[in-house]
């Protein structure tokens, strides 16, 4: 009976390496941020293989304010203030070139929502608000490089042209005049959207 377990043991001592050998596909994580300007800017979360990844991003897009007035003669003011946010789901897949570099190709779907207002008051007392609002869902094509450095720390950079349809309102109103509202709905396709950018993340296993 002893023999049988010192058997059973050594059998299992020798599976272990193979069981680990036989992992050909570990997972990872990647948690970082993205961003192509000062207002544009967001995090990304990707998790799968090494060669292809869910990517999931939360993205603040046209971040801004401004506050001007006139000379001292002249009392008038301007305010302008807007905000967006952008949440895109997708995968992207890597195509080693050499080294640790990666050409990263993939594609995404978006939903974008954006906001601003304006106003104007002159010296004469009078005054004009408007305000514009879209809604922007789409499908995004990414193509990027992707470098791996010590294994922990990833760096890219990425376009990201965008097939999406818009649905926007601007709304102005003044004193001197009815309140005017306007809606338009068009489908359109950029090269260069919100979503390109540098990205920088913290890579590590499952």
């Amino acid at each position: 009976m002893k023999k049988v377990i010192i058997l059973i043991a050594l059998f299992g001592l020798y599976l272990n390496p193979l069981a680990s050998q036989t992992d050909q596909n570990p997972r990872y994580h990647e948690f970082g941020i993205v961003f192509s300007s000062l207002n544009n800017f967001g995090l990304r979360y990707k998790y799968g293989s090494e060669k292809t990844m869910l990517r999931i991003s939360v993205l603040s897009l046209n971040l801004h304010s401004l506050n001007t007035k006139g000379p001292e003669a002249d009392s008038s003011t301007f305010k302008q203030n807007g905000y967006g946010f952008g949440l895109r789901i997708g995968f992207d897949h890597k195509i080693p070139l050499f080294s640790t570099f990666n050409l990263l190709l993939g594609a995404e779907l978006l939903a974008n929502y954006n906001y601003s207002h304006t106003h104007l008051n002159t010296s004469s007392s009078n005054y004009a608000d408007e305000t514009n609002s879209s809604v922007s869902p789409g499908v995004s094509f990414i193509f990027g490089l992707n470098y791996i450095l010590k294994e922990h720390l990833v760096m890219g950079a990425e376009i990201n042209p965008t097939l999406f349809y818009s649905y926007a309102t601007y709304i102005r109103s003044a004193p001197s005049e009815s309140e005017y509202k306007q809606t338009t709905n068009q489908f359109s396709f950029n090269l260069a959207t919100q979503g390109a950018g540098l990205y920088i993340a913290y890579r590590f296993g499952k």
